[in-house]
């Protein structure tokens, strides 16, 4: 009987001591997330440049915590639009993340997550170390560039805008209006005026893609331009005042005042004018301001660049009606991926917490508030802040946004050649984007 005690008593005590070990290997099991891989897809350039060693310290600090491993990959900037499309359009679930920029949300939105449920899910929009975030910690008009009827379809990751570049050395102070900036182009144009310290008064964009037209919305929306009807989907009304926003172009181009080979300029060409020191002004993007003021980029110019915000047009009240062109670069999520969760975690990171801060260090362009207000004399995202707050502008969205962009750089590029009027080019580009939309 003894031994028989002795043998249940053994009995229960293994039954016991198996479901202790069976509680520790799950608490265990528990302890450690199950692993998954995030693939991150991205084309090449400083925006991948800045990504990757982000992607990096978060694979080094955080991936066994969360169990997510970011695996983030650049292809050729060269047909990337195009293969990300087909990826999507063909229902792969990989990329997890992809890379889109905010003027073909419109025609990619089918195919994107809506963000808005992570956007409010506690559990997403937190760090690894337990930072809270908030969509109120992304600058909003930032967040304007990804939102389609009250639905965020990406992530703004890289923030840019058109803004002008100026020789303090050369000017007391930016011109206010366009037909300041105009004269003054021309007074700093040496065919115009011997005495002119620089070659050319002013380099813009003009080569047959689709930012130059983005960039002469600068000019063409203070004069009261809109490509479309706000809230439709139709081509704006006729408004003659819009001539007056070409005629910036028409005026240089008749002045000799237009940086040579116009037609072929974009944004490589005016980086290299203003580095040459040949230009008094320019209209460029932002992303040039880092090359400009370093002395072994350009060595010329790296301590007479000053920025300001785009020229506009004289009110009668006195005041200055200013428009600035603004777009991202956005991660969004791939509809058909099946690790939604996990790539959105990654996201909020790389978006509102550290992981934006590492991606602006490395040299993006973070569209929050920590980066933007930050008071740093290094950085032009503290004085840029409040111009693309008071003046910042995005597309309005349409499945074929940037088939109309191509249209309306098509007619910049005639009328800085001098091949059309500014007449010419409110009127055709206006009947060209509707015949294109009712033949599509």
């Amino acid at each position: 009987m003894k031994g028989k005690r002795i043998g249940i008593f053994l009995l229960v005590l293994v039954f016991v001591m198996s479901v202790a070990v069976t509680v520790v290997a799950g608490g265990e099991a528990e302890a450690k997330p199950k692993k998954v891989t995030v693939t991150v897809q991205m084309f090449s350039g400083p925006e991948f440049d800045a990504m990757a060693p982000t992607a990096k310290y978060w694979n080094e600090n955080y991936a066994e915590k969360t169990g997510i491993t970011v695996d983030a990959i650049a292809l050729s900037r060269i047909g990337y639009f195009e293969k990300m499309q087909s990826q999507l359009l063909a229902g792969l679930d990989e990329p997890d993340i992809v890379h889109p920029f905010n003027m073909a949300l419109g025609k990619l939105r089918p195919y994107l997550e809506p963000l808005n449920e992570y956007l409010e899910n506690d559990e997403i929009m937190s760090g690894p170390d337990g930072e809270k975030y908030s969509i109120d910690m992304m600058l909003q008009v930032a967040l304007e560039t990804a939102t389609i009827e009250g639905k965020i379809y990406a992530m703004p990751k890289d923030m840019s805008e058109v803004h002008m570049y100026y020789r303090k050395d050369l000017l007391s102070k930016p011109p206010d209006t366009w037909d300041e900036y105009v004269e003054l182009a021309k007074k700093f144009t040496k065919s115009i005026n011997p005495d002119s310290p620089t070659k050319y008064g002013t380099v813009m964009q003009g080569k047959y893609e689709k930012w130059t037209f983005c960039a002469a919305l600068n000019n063409l929306w203070p004069y009261g331009y809109n490509i479309l009807k706000p809230g439709t989907t139709e081509v704006d009304d006729y408004n003659p005042d819009i001539a007056k926003g070409f005629k910036v172009f028409e005026d240089l181009y008749k002045a000799g005042a237009l940086y040579a080979g116009f037609e072929n300029t974009e944004y490589p060409e005016v980086s290299a004018a203003l580095e040459s020191a040949d230009v008094a002004m320019a209209m460029q993007w932002n992303a040039n301001y880092y090359s400009l003021v370093n002395p072994e980029v350009s060595p010329k110019v790296y301590d007479k660049i000053a920025i300001a915000p785009p020229p506009g047009v004289r009110q009668a009240d006195g005041s200055i009606k200013r428009a600035m062109y603004v777009q991202t670069i956005c991660l969004a999520l791939n509809k058909k991926s099946k690790k939604k969760e996990a790539a959105m975690k990654f996201l909020a990171w790389s978006s509102f917490g550290e992981g934006a801060e590492l991606y602006a260090e490395a040299g993006g362009s973070s569209p929050i508030k920590a980066v933007w207000k930050a008071p740093d004399a290094d950085m032009p995202y503290p004085k840029l802040a409040p111009w693309v707050e008071k003046y910042g502008r995005p597309l309005p969205f349409h499945e074929d946004m940037t088939e109309l962009v191509m249209i309306g750089s098509s007619w910049v590029q005639k009328v800085g050649t001098g091949v059309a009027t500014a007449e010419e080019a409110a009127k055709g580009m206006r009947q060209e984007m509707i015949d294109f939309l009712a033949a599509r």
